[in-house]
This record gives structure tokens, C-alpha cells and sequence, in this order.
């Protein structure tokens, strides 16, 4: 292949590039620049210098590196240039044959050029607009409902310890309502001392009407008059436990926010209330199949699409050894493995009617039946699922449980 290439070892603000004119041609030994637009602009004027020696199109070739590499990737793209993003895996095996172990940034950038010249890997299919910004959104919001769960749990064990035995009142002790009561009442003794009037008329707020909160109250009187609080540092635990309280309104407001913006975004896609006919599949998680997937041309395969997913059996053989218990890879999208599999467990539920999804939940009960245990059997049936996807959107017809 003689195609030209600028190789790119990328780092934080500052990376390593190699420019070759075709496998054995080196036009520029590996060379350090900085992310900004004078270097930038320079490796521009490389680029025109290849294209003039050679008369092809050269192509800008990087490994992927989270946040570090995507700057990049848009100003090359911006300007024109087919930019190829390598998988770190296929470096680190070429890098495994070398006899001797060496690992630096202008060493890294040869290798990414000759991983490209080797392995001929085609450039990624650009996503529009539309994707990339609700795929800003649906890993936020993910980021956002994980810093949200670790706060609840330090928010409960501080609650353990100033007023033991609330949560046994509230089925989701976080809710608004909940929230507001402890605010105002943090611990026994104050709630105890609270005019029941006043606690009636902040927990109205739930709606749930007068004689229902009139009991909820009897329940938490019971609840304060048995609850055995920790004296010591009451004062600074209030405090805390203040400052909980806050930012756990402060999250679920964003996320509500973020909800919102999501949904909206993913209305705007076709192929949003496609995969909405699926029993099964919410909002949330068709979006999140969306903001991963982008676009189903990526994956000319659904062997391709389940590696993405990192839903593939990691096969372990070795002479006559053949394992018998391959996990699956999980090297691929965990958002998008995470969304098949919420998907899967609301698909399976059994509703007053019968389970949402009756294929779904069939291929479930014929694994468990086979010996699986279940979440072994949710895996499996998520990749039934990944499957029905994959159909769906490659044909555009809606789901059909016949």
C-alpha cells in the first residue's frame, strides 16, 4: 500500500507525529507537536507535501484515546481529511512481536503507521451532528445517575446515624417530599417537637392526599419516639447531612434537565420510533442505542455490532483445552452494553398481562431452563436483543412479535 500517511501518537496537549509516503518511506522521522493552531496549521502544510509527492490523498491515522484524541479527529475532518482511529488493542500486539520491550511516544507513532499499512483498517464512518450531540448527553446524563447513586449512599449513612430507622417511612427516602421533611425535621427530637399541622402541609406535596399523609405521620411519630440517634457531633452531622440534602436536589434537577434534552434530541431521529416499537425499549434506552451505535453502516455485521457491545465470548483454547465457561469480552461500549441490558430486564418483566416482550422472554426462559443462571441468561438475552436491533435498523421495519 502506498497510500501516505501522518501518524499520530496522541498525549494530552502535546502529541508525536511520523508522516510516511508509503511503508519503508519516511518523509519525516517522528516529531512532537503541541495542540494548538500554529503547530496544527504545520501539520497541514505536511500534509500538502505528501499529497505533492505522491498524488494520492493522504490519510490521518491515531489511536483512540477518550477526550485526548477527539479534538484532533474534529480538525482534521474539518479541513477535509479521512482520518482513521485505530483500535489500542492492534498497536499492542504489534508492539507484543517486537523482541525488544520498548515503549516511547516516537516509537508508538511508527507502529500506529505501520498497524494502518499492515492491517488496511477503513475510516470511520463520520456521525452526524445530531448523534454526537445526543451522544454528549445520554453519557452524561449516565456520568450524572452514577455520581447520584454514590451520593444516596453516603446521604443514608449519615441518615443512620442522626435519625436510625426513617427510611422504613419512605419507600425512596430521596424523593422531593422526603427530602423536604428531613430538611425542615432532621432528626427525632425536632420532628417530635414540630406542630402536626405543619408536617401534614409539607407532606401534601406528594399528593397523595390528606388521610394517607395523616397516617404517614402517625408512622413517623412511632418511628422518631423509637429512634435511638448518635449524640455525639449531632451538630456537625446536621450539617452534613444539610449539605446532602442540597446536592441530591441539585442532581436530580439536572438529570430531570438532561432527561428532557435527551428525549427531545432523540425525537428528532427517525430511527428513535423505530426502535421504540421493541416491548422493552424506553426513551432513555432507545437513545442510548442511538447515541452508541450512530449509524448501523458503522457495523456491516452483527458479529461486528455485538464486539462493539462487548457482548462477544472471550474464547479461551489452548491445544486440546477448550474453556467452557468463555465470558463475554466487555471491551467494547459499556454504555451501550449497559443499555441492552436495562432494556433486556424491562423487556422480560412480567406485567398483569403477561411479560412486555413474549420473544424476549422466551429465549430467556429457554436459557434458564437450559442451566443458565440468570444474569448469564439476561446476557444472552440481551444479545438476542442486540440481534433485533440490528435487524430492525438495517431493514427499517418496525418490531413485530409474530
Amino acid at each position: 500500500m502506498n497510500t501516505p500517511v501522518l501518524s499520530i501518537d496522541v498525549a494530552k496537549g502535546k502529541s508525536v507525529a511520523a508522516a510516511f509516503l508509503s511503508y519503508h518511506d519516511c518523509m519525516y522521522k517522528p516529531f512532537p507537536f503541541s495542540h494548538t493552531h500554529d503547530d496544527l496549521n504545520h501539520l497541514l502544510s505536511i500534509l500538502l507535501q505528501m499529497k505533492e509527492a505522491t498524488g494520492h490523498e493522504p490519510n490521518v491515522v491515531l489511536e483512540a484515546t477518550g477526550n485526548y484524541s477527539k479534538p484532533l479527529v474534529s480538525f482534521f475532518t474539518s479541513h477535509g481529511y479521512s482520518v482513521i482511529v485505530l483500535n489500542p488493542l492492534l498497536t499492542h500486539q504489534l508492539k507484543q512481536k517486537a523482541v525488544r520491550k520498548v515503549k516511547t511516544d516516537p516509537i508508538d507513532a511508527i507502529r500506529i503507521a505501520h498497524v494502518f499499512y499492515l492491517q488496511s483498517p477503513e475510516p470511520q464512518v463520520e456521525l452526524s451532528d445530531s448523534v454526537q450531540q445526543l451522544r454528549v448527553i445520554c453519557r452524561q446524563y449516565q456520568h450524572w445517575t452514577g455520581l447520584y447513586g454514590e451520593t444516596q449512599l453516603h446521604f443514608r449513612a449519615v441518615l443512620d446515624l442522626i435519625f436510625p430507622g426513617y427510611d422504613k417511612a419512605f419507600h425512596k427516602v430521596c424523593n422531593r417530599t422526603s427530602l423536604e421533611l428531613l430538611s425542615r425535621y432532621p432528626t427525632p427530637k425536632e420532628l417530635l417537637e414540630a406542630d402536626h399541622e405543619e408536617v401534614i402541609e409539607l407532606l401534601l406535596s406528594n399528593r397523595r392526599g390528606r388521610d394517607w399523609n395523616e397516617s404517614k405521620l402517625v408512622q413517623l411519630l412511632a418511628i422518631a419516639n423509637n429512634s435511638l440517634p448518635d449524640l455525639h457531633a449531632i451538630q456537625a452531622q446536621k450539617i452534613v447531612l444539610m449539605h446532602y440534602i442540597q446536592l441530591l436536589k441539585t442532581y436530580q434537577d439536572c438529570m430531570k434537565d438532561l432527561l428532557v434534552t435527551m428525549q427531545s434530541m432523540a425525537e428528532s431521529i427517525e430511527t428513535y420510533h423505530l426502535l421504540r416499537t421493541i416491548p422493552g425499549v424506553g426513551p432513555l434506552t432507545a437513545a442510548m442505542f442511538i447515541a452508541e451505535i450512530g449509524d448501523i453502516k458503522r457495523f456491516p455485521s452483527v458479529k461486528q455490532l455485538t464486539a462493539f457491545a462487548g457482548l462477544d465470548s472471550a474464547v479461551h483454547e489452548s491445544g486440546t483445552f477448550k474453556s467452557k465457561k468463555n465470558r463475554i469480552s466487555k471491551r467494547g461500549s459499556s454504555y451501550l452494553r449497559t443499555a441492552l441490558y436495562q432494556a433486556t430486564v424491562a423487556a422480560i418483566s412480567k406485567q398483569i398481562h403477561g411479560p412486555r416482550n413474549s420473544i424476549l422472554f422466551q429465549f430467556y426462559q429457554q436459557k434458564r431452563t437450559e442451566g443458565k443462571p440468570a444474569k448469564v441468561a439476561i446476557v444472552a438475552t440481551s444479545h438476542k436483543l442486540l440481534r433485533i436491533v440490528f435487524g430492525m435498523w438495517k431493514s427499517g421495519q418496525a418490531f413485530n412479535c409474530g
